[in-house]
This record gives C-alpha cells, structure tokens and sequence, in this order.
C-alpha cells in the first residue's frame, strides 16, 4: 500500500462574501462564531462536489480533521484509495479545483446589505453537515491543496504535490501550524499583532489594536474565548463611566372616542455604569516571535480568548478591580431553588421570562450540567428548549458557574457596555523577558456591570432541598 493521499484547504473562510445567491440575489458571510468543531461533534461527510457518490472521509473514522484559525475552519482529509479519491487528488494536485463548498442548518441569521445595496446575510450560528473541493465554489475565497511536506500549516500559498508519511505534518486540534527552516526571515515590522507591528508597540504603554475596533465576534477568537458577548446587548464606549439606556415595558391602550387619552407612564431610563479591565498576557521567545510566522496568530487568538472566557465570567459572577465593583446575571437575576434541572424546571423558568414580556434565548451552565441536561430530557423536548450553552472554567482554575446551577436567560434583555476598541502592548525591559529573550505581550479591553431590562429575565436555578 501507498502511502496516503491528503489534501487540506479551508472550507469556510470567515466573513468572506459569497458568489450571489438565490433569485433575487443575495449574498452571504460566515461569522466567527457561527460554528466551531471543537465544540460540535457532528460527524461531517467529506465529499467531491456534494456528491455523497464521491465520498472522500468523515469525522467519525478520524479520515476527516477540522479545526478553526482566524481565517476560518480548516479541514484535513485522507483520500480513499478509490477512483474519486485518486481522481480528486490528480485533479487538485493540477490546479482544476479552485476551492470548497459546505452543507450546513442555519440555526441563525443577521440581514443587512452590501456596499452596492445587494442584501447581505451573515450567518451567526449554524451547524455544518459535509464539506469538501468542488469545482465552483460558492465561496471564491476557500482553498484546497495536497498535502505537502514543506508547509505543514493551513496557509493560502500554493502548495507541492508530495506523498507523506511524516510525522512532522501532524495537525493536532489547537495547533496553528509547523514551519520549517526553509522560512524566511521576518523583521520586526512584518509581525503583526491585532493589526500592529512590534515595532509599533512601546514597552509599557497601552495603545489601541488596529483593525480591531468594537467587535464581539474577535473576543469569540474562532469559537475558544467569548460564547456569551456576541448574544448580549453591547453599547461600545471610550471612557471608563457611561450610561446604558433601558427600554421599558409599555402597554399600549385603546383611545375612548371623544374622552381625554390616559396613558401609564413608563420612563425610559439609563442608568450609570462604571467599568472593570480585563486584561491577558503571553510571553514568546523574540526569535521564535520573529522566525515563524503562525506565532502571532497564536499570540492573537489566545490573547483574545483569554478575555472573552474572562468577560463571560463577569457577565455571569461580576467582579472587582479593588476600585470599581460590577454585578453579573447570577446576583441581578431571579433565584428558584429546585430539586433538579430538568425539563420541568427549564420550562418553568422559560415560562417566567415570557411573563415577563421576555424570550427564552439561552440555557447556560458548567459542561457538566449541560451534559445531565441533555441526557435527561427526551430528544423530542430538548429541541423545544433554548440553546443550551456551556461555560468552561478559566485556565488558570477559577470556576465559570457554579455547579448545580443553570442561568435561563434572554440574553437579548441583558445589557453591557464594553470598550471600543482592544488595547495591547509589549514589554521586552522586564528582567525575565531580558535573561530568558523574550517579549510579553498583553491586551485589553473593558466592561461593565449586567444592566437588565427586567430582573425576571434571567431566571438562576440552584439545585438545592
């Protein structure tokens, strides 16, 4: 047997405009935060031109590896030693097949429209079914290539046709890429850190990311930071105090014929708000910074992670800086004690929300207690609850939600104003960066307390006697 035949590429490129679509045309983009394999277990098919005759490989048999960058989700897939597969692989290794299509659910959506007025749809949360090389991408920007033994790394040069067995073309889930010496040499102005170059970043002082300004969808950093602020009401900011405006409930009444108009008044209101930092540092060797470029992707994405995991932690537990104090939906919420989460008790909660004028949008809890969510509700009824998200523990320990209990929440009744912009900088003065040739790098950014339209929207169960 031969070795085995690979080609990887990326599926789906982020915030990419499609080809138009549809009759009327429209056009379409995947946000970041669509979809992440890391936290779906679909057994997505890989096929040639959508066409399951024209299997390739699948998830389930290890023959299908996805992951998810910056630019996108990548895949990696081990051709069958079959006529499609060797022909996929002959006509990919000549260049005949441009790029990659996918068969995904839209679970949910965002319209507006393109600079020259064409409607635009960005998908926001989405379940992807099967991928693979097609020969007229819907998506010009997705890429497919053979493996080769130089460019171990998901990258958009072209790439030589190579059979390989090495062990030094793994592609674990989580790694960015591997580089070989064969590299070239980067100065320092060609790093790239949130839009900046290192020789932009002055040791100590904080200055604002480029190309970053106020986005939900960077603090998600391709499904590994932020689950909770891209769901939110978010008001952007620059200073450290601001006011959030509340919508109020009003109630609307029939005008008696020829009688004055008595109305209840209903003030709109906008509380003030004071802000904490959230902030994250790594350390690279300067040379490793320098030398290989998938550092600064890496460098970004778990800088950014890092303070969108922190940033859910504060929308639900609240925090301190030692100055400013903020509140999260765990204290500003309404707590039911309960003997179990169950379905009985979620829908409960749900119907408490939609009393309040509220819709159910999200059940949140530890990995845990999602789990026993899912495995205690029938399948039938679980589809008639609301998304069910899990919240990790942090990195360094500190628990994301307790356990026993679970957040039912409209997330769209739950306010925060957060910092328009990130904000980064560097330091290679420190004494360890100094003995040891290395850079910190750090990042910010800032948010404030939970402001709820209604306390009843977010409903805390504790499972308790």
């Amino acid at each position: 047997m031969g070795a085995t035949l690979t080609i990887r590429g990326y599926g789906i490129v982020f915030n990419s405009p499609s080809a138009p679509l549809g009759n009327p045309p429209f056009i379409e983009q995947i946000s970041p935060a669509a979809w992440s394999p890391e936290h779906d277990a679909t057994d997505v098919l890989c096929t040639f031109d959508h066409d399951t005759r024209n299997y390739l490989g699948r998830r389930s048999s290890g023959t299908l590896r996805l992951g998810a960058d910056q630019t996108g989700i990548w895949f990696e897939c081990d051709l069958p030693d079959t006529a499609a597969g060797r022909d996929v692989f002959a006509l990919v290794q000549r260049g005949d097949i441009p790029g990659c299509s996918f068969t995904f659910r839209a679970d949910d959506d965002e319209w507006s429209k393109a600079p020259d007025g064409t409607p635009l749809r960005t998908v926001t949360r989405m379940r992807v079914l099967e991928l693979g090389p097609v020969l007229n991408p819907a998506y010009p920007d997705t890429s497919v290539a053979v493996r080769s033994m130089r460019n171990a790394g998901i990258s958009r040069a072209a790439f030589t046709a190579e059979k390989s067995d090495s062990m030094t073309d793994t592609f674990p889930t989580g790694a960015i890429g591997i580089i070989t010496d064969d590299d070239a040499k980067r100065s320092r102005d060609d790093v790239k850190l949130f839009g900046r170059s290192l020789s932009e970043l002055r040791d100590g002082d904080w200055i604002k990311a480029e190309a970053t300004a106020y986005a939900p969808e960077i603090l998600a950093a391709a499904g590994k930071g932020s689950k909770l602020i891209g769901k939110v009401a978010s008001f952007p900011f620059n200073r450290q105090r601001g006011y959030v405006p509340i919508a109020p409930r009003v109630t609307a009444v029939i005008q008696p014929r020829n009688e004055a108009a008595t109305f209840i008044q209903n003030e709109v209101t906008a509380p003030d708000f004071a802000a904490v930092k959230v902030s994250a540092m790594v350390s690279i060797d300067k040379d490793t910074l320098v030398d290989i470029p998938p550092t600064e992707a890496a460098t970004n994405t778990a800088l950014a992670a890092a303070i969108g995991q922190r940033m859910d932690h504060v929308l639900i537990n609240g925090g301190t800086d030692g100055d400013v104090t903020v509140t999260g939906m765990l204290a500003d919420g309404r707590t039911t004690t309960v003997t179990a989460i169950d379905f009985d008790s979620l829908a409960d909660a749900v119907a408490r929300i939609e009393d309040s004028g509220g819709v159910g949008t999200a059940i949140i809890g530890r990995p845990a207690d999602i789990a026993g969510v899912k495995k205690k509700v029938d399948g039938n009824k679980l589809d008639k609850l609301p998304e069910l998200i899990s919240i990790p523990d942090l990195a360094d320990g500190t628990v994301g939600i307790p356990a026993g209990t679970v957040l039912v929440a409209d997330l769209s009744s739950v306010a925060v104003a957060l910092r328009k912009n990130l904000e980064i900088f560097k330091t290679e003065t420190a004494p360890e960066a100094f003995e040891r040739d290395r850079a910190f790098i750090a990042g910010r950014s800032r948010i404030s307390s939970v402001t709820l339209a209604d306390a009843a929207r977010v409903q805390v169960l504790k499972v308790g006697k």
